[in-house]
């Protein structure tokens, strides 16, 4: 930046001024802050009263000067110099002083609005950069997305196959305490006709001659039992109680009644997963 900035004073002389032999121009002039200039302009030299005096006198005046910047200047750059000087008579009584001013600088706005760019474009890069981050982000949650929904399905499938191979399970061990009851039963059975048989030995071979009458009636008596106790046999079965299932339901389902049920199970404590045993009378035809 350059800029001219013109001065203009009138010098009052104590006497009159016929002509002005010689003059000259000095400033103290400098920049205050980054606007503003202070000093002084001083002019000063020789001149006589009249044209026709031999005699020269000498003049010497400040002139306070005082300059407000519309722009701000970097401080390295700026100078002020004298342009211009020049002057003249008023009426034999005054000296009418101009100076141009030449003020030089580089402005600050200009570097301020360089740095502004710089920050706009360095701001847009960032936006930019950011822009690009959140999409991979959004890219790579959605990958994880995909890979926790396949890892889900799997999780299901493998799920439906353990409670398959649950419900497989506990299907085999019902079946094998079924079957182990029933064995037990059938092992009980014996062994009640084995002692019926022994003790029907023993009572056989105290009857004497004499009741032999009497003897076949308590042999027919004790065939009979053999009879009854051959029509009938009691097996066992386990069912697995579940969330729909009502204790009466079930037992209705089997045929037994409560008091039946509450000789094997504790039917206070009962609950969903919980085995039930029923006893099922089966006739022999």
């Amino acid at each position: 930046m350059r800029q001219i900035i013109s001065v203009e004073k009138e010098i009052p002389f104590k006497t009159m001024i016929g002509e002005i032999t010689s003059i000259s121009l000095e400033h103290t002039l400098s920049f205050q802050d980054d606007s503003s200039i202070l000093g002084d302009l001083i002019v000063s030299g020789t001149y006589k009263l009249t044209e026709a005096s031999r005699l020269d006198e000498d003049f010497s005046y400040k002139i306070p000067v005082e300059i407000l910047l519309t722009e701000t200047l970097e401080e390295e750059d700026r100078k002020i110099d004298i342009e211009d000087f020049t002057y003249e008579i008023l009426d034999e009584e005054a000296l009418l002083v101009k100076v141009d001013l030449a003020v030089e600088g580089r402005e600050k706005i200009e570097l301020e609005k360089e740095e502004v760019f710089e920050q706009i474009e360095e701001k847009e890069q960032e936006q930019v950069q950011e822009e690009r981050n959140e999409e991979q982000k959004m890219k790579d949650d959605f990958q994880e997305i995909e890979v926790l929904e396949e890892t889900e399905n799997e999780r299901e499938v493998l799920k439906k196959e353990l409670d398959q191979d649950f419900i497989r399970e506990e299907v085999l061990e019902t079946t094998q305490e079924e079957t182990t009851l029933k064995e037990e039963t059938v092992m009980d059975a014996k062994e009640n006709i084995d002692k019926i048989s022994e003790e029907t030995q023993m009572q056989v071979g105290d009857i004497n001659e004499d009741e032999k009458k009497t003897s076949k009636e308590v042999m027919h008596s004790i065939f009979s039992v053999f009879k009854d106790a051959d029509e009938t046999f009691s097996t066992y079965s386990v069912y697995i109680l579940r969330e729909e299932d009502t204790l009466d339901d079930v037992l209705n389902r089997y045929n037994v009644s409560r008091e039946e049920a509450a000789l094997y199970n504790n039917l206070e404590e009962l609950r969903v997963g919980s085995k039930l045993i029923l006893p099922t009378v089966i006739e022999n035809e």
